[in-house]
């Protein structure tokens, strides 16, 4: 007798609880359906949810609408004509961006593909932003990867630093690729600078706060002898690399007009930010803080 009204509470405790989940499942459902706006996706019928949402108005006026971007893309390929009305400005597109939720034409778009989904329905991990920088953080905190004109060929694309390789100041050859997954620094300088010598103990002194938390600074001189900049720089004791660009190819590759110029380097190998003048680690440590 004991044993049945044992076995009676186990089974009601076991129907409570498959009552309870069946409860959630049916309201995480139930929420689904909710955000969906009732509009349809002309690709394969999946109800749409705003922030995925992709709108294309060809060139008769009729609109066309999406699920996700990579109905979109699907959908594209597939009508190539349209893409040729897009190119010639005859039809119109946007898309959402992720973060803001604000509604942007395609040509103002960046693109990453990461393991996240952006549209779990259709495992779609095409993702947009409006932002540059909200790209590249996406970009370096999901090991994604850049999809350069995701649609019909058109979007912006973030500004990767152009790889190089150079002799440094001991003859050894270095490439800036060889300091990717570090936030690096490119300070392109010359000894006609009257500053320089200050500048480079400012870079010096950043490099000792901040070399710890996987920053460097890579200098780059321009145009000077090996010699004069062996002499100029053994008394300061620098501890990054100094690399010589005798021809100024590389400053060429970078459009130097100046002295000193420098790009600050995401973890990716994206520049974040460019000056031109002398910088002090106090000035550079919240463009830092941003990037970690």
């Amino acid at each position: 007798m004991e044993a049945n009204k044992t076995q009676q509470k186990l089974w009601k405790k076991l129907f409570l609880t498959g009552l309870f989940f069946l409860v959630l499942v049916l309201i995480a459902w139930l929420s689904g359906k909710s955000n969906q706006s009732g509009e349809i996706c002309r690709l394969d019928g999946t109800g749409i949810v705003p922030i995925t949402r992709v709108v294309l108005v060809d060139s008769n006026g009729e609109e066309s609408l999406f699920c996700s971007l990579c109905c979109a893309k699907t959908w594209l390929e597939s009508n190539e004509e349209i893409i040729s009305q897009l190119n010639d400005g005859k039809a119109s597109l946007t898309v959402v961006d992720e973060i803001s939720g604000q509604e942007i034409d395609v040509s103002l778009a960046y693109w990453v593909e990461s393991p996240e989904y952006s549209r779990r329905e259709n495992r779609c991990q095409a993702h947009v932003f409006s932002d540059k920088q909200a790209a590249a953080r996406y970009l370096r905190q999901h090991q994604g990867k850049e999809l350069p004109g995701y649609l019909a060929g058109l979007g912006l694309r973030l500004s990767w630093a152009a790889d190089f390789t150079l002799e440094d100041i001991h003859g050894e050859k270095q490439s800036l690729s060889d300091y990717q997954g570090k936030i690096v620094f490119l300070r392109f300088w010359s000894l006609k600078n009257p500053f320089v010598k200050t500048d480079l103990q400012n870079l010096q002194e950043a490099q000792e706060r901040f070399g710890e938390q996987g920053f460097t600074i890579v200098a780059v001189n321009v145009e000077d002898n090996r010699e004069e900049v062996l002499k100029f720089i053994k008394p300061l004791a620098l501890s990054f690399p100094v690399l010589l660009d005798p021809a100024g190819i590389v400053a060429d590759l970078y459009q130097i007009t100046g002295f000193p110029t420098g790009f600050l380097l995401d973890q990716s190998g994206i520049v974040e930010s460019s000056t031109i003048g002398e910088l002090t680690a106090d000035v550079l440590e919240p463009f830092l803080f941003s990037l970690r």
